[in-house]
C-alpha cells in the first residue's frame, strides 16, 4: 500500500551492479560500476513527482541522511557532492591510502509521477570496490540503530512536507 506520504525499505545485503543492471548513463560511460560486499539500503518512493523533483527530493534526503551519518556515527565530516556523501576521513582502499572517500551509491527517477529512489551506504566496500570507495565500518548495532534513524527521519520529514502541501488557501 502506498501512503500518501511515500514508503521506504530499508535493508542490509552487499550490492553488485554491472553494465546491464546500470540506469546512470555517466557510471556507464565512465565504467564505473557499483559493489559492495556489505551495505544498507534504502529504497523509497514518493507519489506526484516529476524527474526534477524526484532529484530534489534525493538530495534533500540524502543529504539528511548524511548529517545523521556524520554527526551520530562516523563522527567525521561528509561533504555531499551531487548525491554522493564524500567522507572526510583517511582510509585505505585496495592498498591505497586516500584523505577522503565516497560511501554512497544512490539513483533516482520518476514514472507514472511516482519517484523512485535508492541510496546504498557501504558498510564494507571490499576488494572489487573503486578505489575512491569508503567503508564506514559500522558494527551490527550502529546498522540497526542507522537504520531506524533514517526510517524515522524519512516518515517525520515526509509528514511535514505533506502537511505544509495541504495548509495553503489559494
Amino acid at each position: 500500500r502506498q501512503l500518501p506520504i511515500g514508503n521506504l525499505v530499508a535493508f542490509r545485503a552487499p550490492m553488485l551492479v554491472e553494465a546491464d543492471g546500470m540506469i546512470d548513463e555517466e557510471d556507464i560511460i565512465k565504467g564505473e560500476f557499483i559493489y559492495s560486499d556489505d551495505a544498507i539500503n534504502f529504497c523509497w518512493e514518493i507519489p506526484n513527482l516529476d524527474s526534477f523533483g524526484a532529484v530534489a527530493y534525493q538530495r534533500l534526503f540524502n543529504t539528511q541522511i548524511a548529517h545523521i551519518l556524520s554527526n551520530k556515527y562516523l563522527n567525521k565530516p561528509i561533504e555531499m557532492d551531487g548525491d554522493d556523501f564524500i567522507v572526510h576521513a583517511e582510509h585505505d582502499q585496495g592498498g591505497i591510502i586516500q584523505q577522503k572517500g565516497k560511501c554512497s551509491v544512490s539513483i533516482t527517477y520518476s514514472t507514472n509521477s511516482i519517484a523512485i529512489g535508492h541510496t546504498g551506504i557501504n558498510i564494507t566496500a571490499g576488494r572489487r570496490a573503486p578505489a575512491h570507495a569508503f567503508s564506514t565500518n559500522l558494527t551490527d548495532d550502529q546498522t540497526t540503530n542507522f537504520m531506524t534513524d533514517v526510517i524515522d527521519m524519512f516518515y517525520a520529514l515526509n509528514d511535514d512536507i505533506f502537511i505544509a502541501t495541504t495548509k495553503v488557501i489559494v
